[in-house]
């Protein structure tokens, strides 16, 4: 079912939506990053951890999939409060930890992380196959140096094509994946009574039909990114609201146009 509404529309909802408000969530968006820095610097100041190690990695495992996780949700249900007309205040971050939201939303968080994993063990079976377990995990785990993969690509022509055509390909499925699991947060937050099971199988049919219209509309904010990180990244506190009310207006128009869940068959 092809979606009435064009990108540029969703891009127009966004801007009028966020008229009185851009302000408001470029400090929210500031607050979310500055925490997630507070925390991580002093949970790593207290670990000491060696950096690249494998205590520092679970240690960023844990931060990332047990609470950074949750302020990040806490900035799409402001950008979705606000494509609905609703006042937003930095209080809002910590929607997730009320009680109902936290166990559903960690759930979805860590199914995409693993979703996610397999995928990547699927994609880069063929670096394995040409190259060795080291560098296989090394990108699987993104603990593996810029230098070790220009070297390994420069040694190896067929290798360096390989790893620039599945990354294209894992770029294009990673898109898919976040923007089904976004949608995910924001269904879980509308029909809270929704399994997560319910949940995602909701969201996929959001999805179904619309990914390259979704995709198109991501990629309209690349430049709008560029330009935001171009004054010390001051501007992408304006950007990502705008990025994520647009997509806000997305999702809430597939499922104007698709129905409730309880149409899903």
């Amino acid at each position: 079912m092809k979606s009435q509404i064009t990108n540029a529309m969703h891009r127009e909802q966004a801007r009028i939506s966020l008229k009185d408000q851009w302000g408001t969530m470029a400090w929210i968006t500031f607050l979310a990053a500055f925490i997630r820095f507070m925390i991580g610097s002093v949970v790593g100041g207290i670990a000491n951890l060696p950096k690249e190690s494998a205590g520092s990695n679970v240690m960023s495992f844990l931060l990332n999939n047990f609470l950074f996780f949750a302020i990040t949700y806490g900035t799409y249900y402001c950008a979705l409060q606000v494509l609905r007309g609703k006042k937003v205040q930095s209080g809002m971050l910590t929607t997730i930890f009320q009680g109902k939201f936290y166990l559903p939303m960690l759930l979805i968080n860590l199914i995409q992380y693993l979703v996610e994993l397999v995928m990547n063990l699927i994609l880069l079976l063929p670096v394995l196959i040409f190259s060795g377990v080291t560098l296989y995990f090394g990108l699987m785990f993104n603990t593996v140096s810029v230098d070790h993969i220009q070297s390994e690509m420069g040694g190896d022509i067929f290798l360096g094509l390989l790893l620039i055509g599945f990354g294209f390909l894992m770029i294009l499925i990673g898109v898919f994946i976040s923007g089904v699991f976004q949608f995910a947060i924001w269904v879980k937050m509308d029909d809270p009574e929704l399994s997560v099971g319910d949940t995602l199988k909701y969201a996929l049919f959001l999805m179904k039909g619309r990914f390259g219209q979704y995709l198109l509309l991501q990629i309209s904010f690349i430049g709008w990114f560029i330009i935001g990180a171009l004054v010390f990244g001051i501007g992408l506190f304006w950007v990502f609201p705008y990025h994520d009310v647009a997509i806000a207006s997305f999702y809430d128009t597939a499922r104007e146009e698709k129905g409730a869940p309880a149409v899903v068959e």
